[in-house]
């Protein structure tokens, strides 16, 4: 917002009688030391402000203050008004003004009314509060405060100004005009205010009002590249992409050297849905100057806009590497690479971004979330504890922490962190999740896993009664075998999904093997074997097809042979990397709610791909090779009808006493295609079991 640059002058000279009174306690002598150092460090306050260093200005500023406190004790907790000298007044509105300017409009405010509780008042400080109430919002308090410096100074062009941004945000375009016209006779050179006058003419629909005073100020300014700039935005709106063209073309060849021209003509193009003009321009612009970092984080956003995250991460990493310590540059890389799914990554490159930048919150963050995906829970607790020692008041974070901990099944930690969220804000969702899973943690096993198949089993109706049979889980003392006995007599008698571990079987599933996905490079061909869909399998198999040098070239075989299926999440992942956008999936509950997976913009194209499946492929599998076989032409599936399992389920599980019980929770489809019983048919049958008799289709 705008703000009259004039300080107000402070003679130390002018002290009130009262403060010289007898009973003053400090000597003439060191009141007026005291009230040189309020003087000397207001001005350098002053001035700091005046070049953009407003964090160092707000220190000089809080000297001041200290002082004048020294000097007058009851100013503390002023509530009421009083009058004193300039000397008295003019550190707190400079300080509304340093907040203010920092976006920190709470402090603004605060600040600019402690100044006008000290009388006399200006026109400045009312613009100042007007400014705060402008960024908290509050328009009509705003209003008030603006009028009220205009009644002191029917001249102060920040007000009108302030006015002028209050109805362009309010859509009142014509009252802006008004405003900024009036603002624009104190100062014709202002390019902020001409600007907003242009972009209230547009959105008025008068096109030709825009243009004509955009030429208009370039006959008065025709050597300064703003007014060309400016002209720019309304060419731009014409949506025309010869004139667009055309105009860019003028501005390269009058300023050669504003490298800006073309990240506008970027965002021009991208704009009006022109990415080849855009990418063109680009490459053009990186010829003349590869150093210019704003090219980068520009195409960075474009491709971030049009959900094309991975392509993001490229142009974000540019940046990154022309300014390693610029802390945006490494957000917007990491953000990409969180959006874009690449969590392996992410969690790499934010580990070591933030033992080099720590200002703000969101690297901490963003990698504590990558590692909270790949269920990396201690590392993800290091992360979001990073981001609470920065902000001690980011409830989020200590939400995220909590979950984690449940995760591991710390409970009394997911309590403690939970709490922390809450007491900062008592709505956060995940914290409120982790606080109700805790409290039905404290309930015996037997009740948790009735609420849970109450909760979830998708075959309820059809279950033999079920109140009846559910009863025994709330008996006291029972084992793990009473809890799978219980389930196995209440669940759907042809139900073969619902089941329950524990003991050995539990040890068995639960020991990492390490063997879910292999992937080799056949030359021409990319060879993964996909032995089951667990956790990180997604993560995995990501990260190697990322390696895989000019993939449209190649032939991509995916081996699902014996693959039962497993996590449905880490297979919609996988069809992410390799469909553009589309729903992947629909999942169904009992209630008919439906869940959908989306796919980004961003994928991997390859030659053709072959999905290898047999009796065995089931469910996850099942779901990977029916979302490529829908939405991509080049896929051929080879062998024999896999299984036929269009079900997923849900899993209560307790490490410490060993059990898992599985439940049927939700059908799924592709495009409204279910393949419950009957399977996916292949396009080539194979009757051997052997991969070379599979492998001979790949290479005909």
């Amino acid at each position: 917002m705008k703000q009259i640059n004039r300080i107000i002058l402070l003679v130390t000279l002018l002290i009130s009688i009262s403060l010289l009174s007898a009973c003053n306690p400090f000597s003439y002598t060191k009141r007026m030391e005291l009230e040189d150092q309020v003087t000397e460090n207001n001005q350098k306050g002053y001035d700091l402000i005046e070049r953009g260093e407003y964090e160092e200005a707000i220190t000089y500023l809080d000297k001041a203050v200290e002082y004048i406190y020294k000097l007058k004790p009851s100013l503390v907790n002023l509530d009421h008004e009083i009058e004193l000298s300039e000397l008295m007044d003019s550190p707190f509105n400079n300080l509304s003004w340093a907040y203010n300017e920092q976006m920190d409009f709470e402090k603004g405010l605060e600040y600019a009314n402690k100044s006008l509780l000290i009388l006399p008042n200006s026109d400045v400080e009312y613009v100042n509060k007007g400014n705060a109430l402008y960024g908290l919002y509050r328009y009509d308090e705003a209003l008030v405060q603006y009028d009220q410096a205009i009644s002191l100074e029917k001249n102060d062009k920040s007000a009108y100004y302030g006015k002028g941004m209050i109805y362009y945000d309010r859509h009142q375009y014509q009252e802006a005009i008004d405003e900024f016209d009036t603002y624009l006779s104190l100062d014709s050179t202002d390019i902020d205010a001409m600007e907003m006058k242009i972009y209230s003419y547009m959105d008025l629909g008068d096109t030709e009002q825009a243009l004509s005073f955009a030429e208009d100020l370039i006959k008065r300014a025709p050597t300064n590249y703003e007014t060309y700039r400016i002209k720019a935005t309304v060419i731009e709106n014409t949506g025309e992409l010869a004139d667009i063209k055309k105009y860019f073309e003028s501005m390269i060849e009058k300023f050669p050297d504003e490298m800006d021209i073309f990240v506008q003509m970027i965002k021009a193009y991208s704009a009006i849905g022109e990415l080849e003009q855009a990418k063109a321009s680009y490459a053009k612009a990186v010829k003349k100057d590869k150093s210019y970092v704003d090219l980068y984080t520009t195409m960075g956003d474009i491709y971030s806009d049009h959900s094309l995250y991975v392509e993001a991460v490229e142009y974000y990493d540019q940046a990154v590497q022309i300014d390693p310590l610029d802390e945006d540059f490494n957000i917007n890389k990491l953000q990409a690479l969180y959006n874009g799914k690449r969590n392996l990554r992410c969690a790499a490159f934010g580990e070591k971004a933030g033992k080099q930048l720590a200002t703000s919150t969101d690297i901490a963050w963003y990698t504590g979330q990558c590692n909270f995906e790949l269920e990396n829970y201690p590392e993800a607790i290091d992360n979001f504890g990073r981001a609470v020692e920065i902000d001690p008041d980011d409830d989020e974070s200590y939400a995220n922490m909590a979950y984690a901990y449940l995760m591991l099944e710390d409970n009394d930690k997911a309590e403690e962190y939970s709490e922390k969220s809450l007491n900062l804000y008592a709505d956060n969702s995940t914290a409120n999740y982790v606080k109700n899973a805790i409290q039905e943690k404290q309930k015996p096993l037997g009740k948790q896993i009735s609420k849970f198949f109450r909760d979830d089993y998708l075959y309820q109706d059809s279950s033999g009664n079920l109140d009846k049979t559910l009863a025994k889980l709330d008996e006291a003392n029972l084992t793990n075998k009473d809890i799978a006995d219980v389930i196995e007599r209440v669940k759907k008698p042809d139900d073969w999904f619902t089941f329950t571990l524990y003991g050995d079987e539990y040890d068995q599933l639960t020991v990492e093997t390490g063997s879910d996905i292999t992937y080799e490079d056949q030359g021409d061909i990319a060879y993964f074997r996909i032995y089951e869909f667990a956790g990180n399998t997604d993560d995995k198999f990501t990260e190697m097809i990322d390696q895989i040098p000019d993939p449209e070239k190649k032939v991509l075989v995916l081996d699902l042979r014996n693959n039962s299926g497993g996590r449905m999440d880490s297979s919609n992942h996988m069809l992410d990397v390799l469909l553009p956008e589309v729903v992947t999936s629909v999942l169904i509950d009992k209630q008919g709610y439906t869940d959908n997976y989306y796919s980004d913009a961003s994928h991997i194209d390859f030659k053709k791909v072959y999905i290898l499946v047999d009796e065995y492929t089931a469910s996850a599998a099942e779901l990977l090779t029916l979302g490529l076989k829908t939405y991509l032409n080049n896929v051929t599936v080879v062998g024999r009808d896999t299984f036929g399992k269009g079900v997923g389920q849900e899993v209560f599980e307790d490490k410490k006493n060993k059990i898992m019980v599985f439940v049927i929770n939700f059908y799924w489809n592709v495009r409204q295609n279910n393949i419950m019983y009957t399977g996916i048919k292949p396009d080539i049958y194979i009757k051997s079991d052997k991969l070379a008799d599979y492998m001979k289709v790949v290479h005909q």
